[in-house]
């Protein structure tokens, strides 16, 4: 059996510093020189280093206390729509679970699977979060830092979300295996993270994420853990949390659309 998805995805400096010596009139016993001691810059001594003030500050002040911010921010309008979106995407895909889960293990070789499920991995996604923060601080760098910073609460407010969920619904996994397949937490985190590259770089950076994304969610369910409502519901989860980490950036949003097909369902993403 086919299934059909359709993602309409569309397509998406340091500012130097330049400093010009100025030479002081000569003043006389009437009029003194405009420059005096204490408006004149300070004079380094031999092979000190003048760095800049703004490097030594914290690009996030505290990632913990945006982290407590991010879990009343999740619960919004934006975060209904999302959620919603997925939700209905999800009730219309229920009746096609099982074949769909089958389809996708025939169509996807264990290695591929394999690489998918890796990648997903919540270890994996919250480490690059970490790795990308620390070398933004270490290299003075605060966009990288900022990326960093923001992939760390996407993936701490993503997890905590779909682990509650997980506990109260309780739902079986395709392989039997144990009680704790809806949302998938994998494909969770996987678009957390792709939402918050798209947000901080634009759709350029976007697309591959996204796709990724995806082939995350197809890993899953290729490897008989996820159902696609599953699946489904886990993107919403992890898009909603990437915007709401995001939210300073104040970059456009993309707005999101579902419907059922024949088969399965239909997710588009549309920027506003």
């Amino acid at each position: 059996m086919k299934i059909s998805a359709v993602v309409l995805l569309v397509t998406m400096s340091a500012t130097g510093l330049a400093s010009a010596q100025t030479t002081a009139p000569l003043g006389t016993p009437d009029k003194p020189s405009p420059l005096s001691a204490s408006t004149l810059p300070p004079n380094p001594s031999a092979g000190e280093t003048q760095v800049d003030p703004q490097l030594l500050q914290p690009v996030n002040p505290s990632i913990f206390k945006s982290i407590g911010h991010d879990f009343t921010g999740f619960f919004s309008t934006d975060t209904a729509k999302v959620l919603g979106v997925f939700a209905v995407a999800s009730l219309a895909a229920r009746p096609v679970d099982r074949a769909t889960v089958e389809d996708t293990g025939e169509r996807m070789s264990k290695g591929s699977a394999d690489v998918g499920n890796f990648g997903g991995g919540v270890l994996v996604q919250a480490g690059a979060g970490i790795a990308t923060y620390v070398v933004g601080r270490a290299t003075g760098n605060p966009g990288m830092a900022s990326l960093g910073g923001d992939l760390i609460r996407a993936q701490v407010l993503t997890q905590t979300i779909v682990q509650g969920t997980k506990f109260v619904v309780g739902r079986q996994r395709p392989d039997g295996s144990n009680g704790l397949s809806f949302p998938s937490g994998h494909t969770a985190s996987a678009f957390a993270t792709a939402t918050v590259i798209q947000q901080h770089y634009g759709w350029k950076a976007g697309i591959p994420a996204f796709g990724f994304a995806g082939f995350v969610g197809a890993s899953r369910m290729a490897s008989n853990k996820h159902y696609l409502s599953d699946v489904l519901v886990g993107a919403g989860i992890g898009i909603a949390a990437g915007r709401t980490v995001t939210l300073h950036i104040g970059r456009e949003k993309f707005a999101m659309g579902a419907a059922p097909t024949q088969g399965g369902a239909m997710v588009t993403f549309s920027k506003q």
